[in-house]
């Protein structure tokens, strides 16, 4: 491939922001959204908060053992989902499942409150408005796609007025059920057909999530996987909670949930071409797959804003035709905005810029 100029010049980096909006994006929202509101909903705070509880549990000769093959990887300096590859005891996934379930569910708990009451705002809330009311016509759903537990998504949708479903129906307890949802989300409209007005029915502009991880809200009861708000801080002993964690053993529970999980977020990101990523940090090696396949295989519009890059996230970048990064800049003196895209010589820096956040990002390049 040849570079299509020497130079990344700010005007170039602006207009080609703005022109990847052209197209409808698949929204993929990763943990430094929700860190960005609290650093506690991040993976530091998730490991230190492991290693205190498990330590105070009982374990068995082989639960030791694995347990012990984490804690000497995280002291290697390995991350979290590369240390717990050790686990694949059923009783310790499930400790370590209730664990974290608990820990984000303490943190959830505040910030359904506070984001009710309007003292706190999740930082994605302005663009999600944004890209939810300029939908096209022809196209009125947005595909967002999370690995977080966690409920900011949905508490700030609702503060701000923007329908959503994650595709479960029903009463307190919802299961997956697709066309119940998309009846629901249908509303009626009055068109012009020859002489006379004809009443037509199509969606409302609404997001469609994705928690292919699960959720602090979902439960495997009566052998499905159930939505149940009541139960999500406080849950039941009966009631397992639908919370991947990381690590290889991962990929076993995906392949358990996937009906619920995974099917309606596959057949979605097969019919994108353009690709959001908001707070991505791109470590699930599953994910990486599909995102791999669309960015590098096909050659599909992508774009990254978050606030620190990561081997990774460069990896994807030097491989990537049409990938585009927003993110901080690595000097920690002048501050300022990185933008970078492998069709030219070297990365744009701008300084004193927050392009980066998500906030300002809507508004320079979205125009808020």
């Amino acid at each position: 491939m040849e570079m299509i100029d020497c130079i990344l010049t700010e005007d170039t980096a602006i207009e080609s922001l703005r022109r990847f909006f052209h197209g409808k994006p698949f929204l993929f929202l990763g943990t430094g959204m929700s860190c960005a509101l609290d650093v506690r909903f991040g993976m530091g705070a998730l490991k230190d908060i492991l290693i205190e509880k498990v330590s105070e549990c009982t374990l068995t000769d082989a639960q030791k053992t694995e347990w012990e093959a984490v804690l000497a990887s995280l002291e290697k300096e390995a991350d979290l989902e590369n240390a717990l590859n050790s686990v694949n005891n059923q009783d310790l996934l499930k400790m370590l499942t209730d664990i974290t379930g608990s820990f984000i569910a303490s943190i959830d708990k505040d910030f359904a409150y506070r984001i009710a009451q309007g003292s706190a705002e999740w930082p994605a809330s302005l663009i999600l408005k944004k890209l939810v009311t300029t939908l096209p016509e022809g196209d009125r759903i947005l595909h967002v796609l999370t690995p977080n537990y966690d409920m900011l998504f949905e508490y700030a949708c609702d503060y701000a007025g923007i329908p959503y479903t994650n595709g479960l129906f029903g009463g307190v307890e919802r299961r997956k059920d697709w066309k119940a949802v998309d009846r629901a989300l249908l509303e009626p409209e009055q068109i012009c057909q020859g002489m006379k007005m004809k009443t037509v029915y199509r969606h409302k502009k609404h997001a469609r999530l994705y928690k292919v991880h699960g959720s602090l809200n979902y439960f495997f009861h009566h052998n499905a996987v159930i939505e149940n708000d009541a139960w999500m801080w406080n849950p039941p002993g009966f009631a397992e909670r639908v919370m991947i964690t990381p690590g290889l053993s991962e990929y076993q529970t995906l392949q358990r949930y996937r009906q619920e999980l995974l099917l309606s977020a596959d057949a979605a990101i097969d019919k994108a071409t353009h690709f959001l990523f908001l707070g991505y940090g791109f470590n699930d090696s599953h994910l990486e797959e599909y995102i791999k396949r669309k960015l590098i295989t096909q050659a599909c519009h992508g774009l990254i804003v978050t606030r620190d890059s990561n081997p990774r996230i460069q990896s994807l970048l030097d491989q990537s035709d049409n990938l585009w990064l927003v993110c901080k800049t690595e000097d920690k003196t002048t501050g300022g905005t990185r933008i970078f895209n492998r069709k030219y010589s070297d990365s744009l820096t701008l300084p004193e810029k927050n392009i980066w956040d998500i906030d300002e990002f809507t508004k320079q390049i979205l125009g808020g």
